[in-house]
């Protein structure tokens, strides 16, 4: 889901990205996005290598290594595409996807491998983008959102209380130009919570990768967490320009 400011005015422009992916059940489900200066590409020695990811004491393991990823994509997106994409093509039997160190229960999917082929053919003809940086108020409004729903079998950008994207992001600080939330479901890897958002099977709009390559997005707040139904959720919101509020009391 976006949000955008227009110009000098205060109107707002909605758009929802909202995708529930077809799959078996006990697997995953995906309807969704964070920022260190993470991994980069060596061209001298064809290697990745982690990058230092700063003091964002806020988050979890899990939530840092999201970031991370997204910021391995973005570095370098033909680079992501030889790494990450390429050696996925095996793992397809028609319409079924046997993840790698998830289960040996299949995935079923909508498109197949089309959808991952026509991703690796955006990936090696785009650019590098700039890497997000962690934000605590951003932060925040994911780990409200991940708290509120994960006890739910909903899934959804409008939470149990009614409240959306802008509400949450606007709770905890400001932001101009744009915001976005991309939220993953049924996934625990940072890999495969990044690839799942990336390929976005059975999403005609590809929003969910139109996000991750957004390249005015410059911020980013992760939180990972339960979900009743599909075991795990992760939330990701995004902003152009954000300033984080004086916080007293966190969800």
């Amino acid at each position: 889901m976006q949000f955008k400011h227009k110009a000098i005015s205060i109107p707002l422009r909605l758009l929802l990205i909202l995708a529930c992916s077809q799959l078996n059940v006990g697997d995953l489900l995906a309807v969704g996005q964070v920022g260190y200066s993470g991994e980069r590409y060596d061209r001298s020695n064809g290697e990745y290598r982690l990058g230092e990811p700063g003091s964002a004491d806020y988050l979890s393991e899990t939530e840092r290594e999201v970031i991370r990823e997204i910021n391995l994509l973005r570095s370098d997106p033909p680079g992501y595409a030889r790494l990450r994409l390429e050696p996925l093509r095996a793992c397809f039997h028609g319409n079924l996807f046997y993840l790698p160190e998830k289960s040996p229960i299949p995935i079923k999917t909508k498109e197949g491998v089309a959808a991952l082929d026509e991703c690796i053919r955006v990936l090696k003809n785009t650019s590098p983008l700039p890497p997000l940086k962690p934000s605590r108020g951003l932060s925040l409004a994911a780990r409200e959102m991940a708290q509120n729903q994960g006890s739910t079998y909903n899934t959804g950008h409008v939470g149990p209380d009614g409240s959306t994207p802008l509400s949450r992001i606007e709770r905890y600080g400001e932001w101009d130009t744009t915001i976005s939330e991309n939220i993953s479901y049924g996934y625990v890897n940072a890999k495969h919570i990044v690839m799942s958002l990336l390929v976005d099977d059975d999403v005609p709009s590809r929003g969910h990768r139109t996000t991750l390559l957004n390249g005015l997005l410059n911020q980013v707040g992760v939180a990972a967490g339960t979900h009743r139904r599909y075991e795990a959720m992760c939330v990701m919101d995004f902003a152009a320009k954000y300033t984080t509020k004086y916080i007293t009391k966190q969800p």
